[in-house]
């Protein structure tokens, strides 16, 4: 006859491949619309897991799919993990219960970017970080992205067709933008690098515009050391532009959200 002590790693290999495992794999599925070659490895042992403390879990993905956003791969580690496991037992779904920094390594590849072009999130995300810039560049006198722009008032930004493509350390991102008194549509071009300031900021690399089809970069004098802050929930330690993919490595803190609600919303 087995002894208790013979008996608590197999009751904990239990709890975790009945119970634990499967509740996180079911959450994440239900975040996102698709997701290919799932693995997931915990590390706890039983009155960590009862008390709802799981002390590692290591997740790894390939080609996820989240509202239309493509992911080639990304692998996350997590470290004390607090959750509501005794209602998991119950047959609740799995949340946070505490913030939870996690270490993230992903590739955003130049196939990712065309699948996800067409999504709503893409659209606004493009949006959101570009739109900023237009207006810096508007604060003065400009060629770009409109001829012979004149400061004045600030004007609406309207931004529509959008879509990123990668080379050798340089994003392109393609545009229409509607000009503020014609409302007539411009294609336009901008190209730049990312550089990574500190842990939670970028600023671009030297910015340059263009009209398609023309060649003919238009200087971006007022872009010069513009950034973006990413917030202190965020600590990038790689940020690599290639022809075939974007590296990133850091960590990001996912915050604990009431039930019902999303981790990635």
């Amino acid at each position: 006859m087995e002894t208790e002590e013979q008996l608590a790693p197999q009751r904990k290999g239990r709890l975790i491949s009945r119970v634990l495992t499967p509740a996180i794999k079911l959450w994440l599925r239900s975040q996102l619309d698709h997701i290919d070659d799932l693995q997931l490895q915990i590390d706890s042992g039983n009155r960590e897991l009862l008390s709802g403390s799981i002390p590692k879990v290591f997740l790894s993905a390939a080609q996820a799919v989240y509202q239309g956003i493509h992911l080639s791969r990304a692998q996350v580690i997590a470290e004390n993990i607090s959750t509501n496991l005794r209602q998991v037992l119950r047959g609740k779904a799995i949340r946070l219960l505490e913030p939870l920094p996690i270490q993230l390594d992903a590739a955003l590849t130049a196939t990712d970017l065309a699948a996800s072009t067409d999504s709503e999130l893409f659209q606004t995300a493009m949006k959101l970080g570009l739109v900023p810039l237009i207006e810096q560049q508007l604060s003065g006198v400009s060629d770009w992205p409109f001829p012979d722009w004149q400061p004045g008032a600030t004007p609406e930004i309207q931004l529509s067709d959008l879509r990123m493509e990668l080379s050798c350390d340089r994003l392109q991102i393609y545009a229409q933008v509607q000009h503020p008194v014609t409302q007539s549509l411009q294609a336009i071009v901008l190209e730049t690098g990312l550089l990574l300031v500190n842990p939670h900021e970028l600023r671009l690399d030297s910015p340059q515009g263009f009209y398609p089809p023309a060649n003919q970069p238009v200087p971006l004098t007022q872009l010069h050391d513009f950034g973006f802050d990413l917030g202190t929930d965020v600590q990038l330690t790689v940020l690599q532009i290639t022809e075939a993919a974007i590296l990133c490595q850091g960590q990001i803190k996912i915050m604990p959200v009431q039930p019902g609600e999303s981790d990635l919303d």
